[in-house]
Parts: structure tokens; C-alpha cells; sequence
């Protein structure tokens, strides 16, 4: 093998695992949301891994129906035209 020639990287089973389980609880949670255009799902890229590290032995789909309405900090991400969630403690 010539030295300009790469070798794949081995498949990284853990990242696609938590990157299944974001997707599946992003998509839980826009199918509950009534007005979906509002939801941004790329807040999801930087609370997904937040619930996955805490839940990732709970089913996505059960959990987004569970924590609806309660994203607490994360909700100007999911949300960023709503200004601030009627959760927000600082409200």
C-alpha cells in the first residue's frame, strides 16, 4: 500500500448508536410538537447528547413524550424564535 492511500477507519458503533438514539427522540419530539415549524432540530445536536449520556438505557420515543414542555435550558435551542420557555426559572 502506497503511503498517500488511507485505510478506512473501523465503524464507531457507539457513535452511531447514540446518534440513532438522538434521532429517534428528535423525531418523537417534533411528531408531539404542534407547531413543528417553530422547532429547530439542530437544538437537538447540542441537547441530544445531554439526554443520551443520562437516558441512553430509557427509550427515546417514551422520553420525549415524558419531558414535552420541560426543555428548561435547552428551550432557546429547540425554540430560538419563542424567546424564553414559561419553565424558565429566570421568567
Amino acid at each position: 500500500m502506497s503511503p498517500t492511500e488511507e485505510t478506512p477507519a473501523p465503524p464507531n458503533h457507539a457513535l452511531k448508536e447514540a446518534l440513532a438514539w438522538i434521532s429517534k427522540f428528535a423525531h418523537a419530539w417534533k411528531a408531539i410538537e404542534p407547531s413543528p415549524k417553530s422547532l429547530s432540530i439542530d437544538g437537538f445536536i447540542i441537547w441530544g447528547p445531554v439526554l443520551y449520556e443520562k437516558h441512553k438505557g430509557e427509550d427515546p420515543v417514551q422520553l420525549a413524550r415524558q419531558l414535552f414542555g420541560r426543555s428548561g435550558e435547552y428551550f432557546k435551542y429547540l425554540y430560538p424564535e419563542r424567546g424564553r420557555s414559561s419553565n424558565d426559572p429566570r421568567s
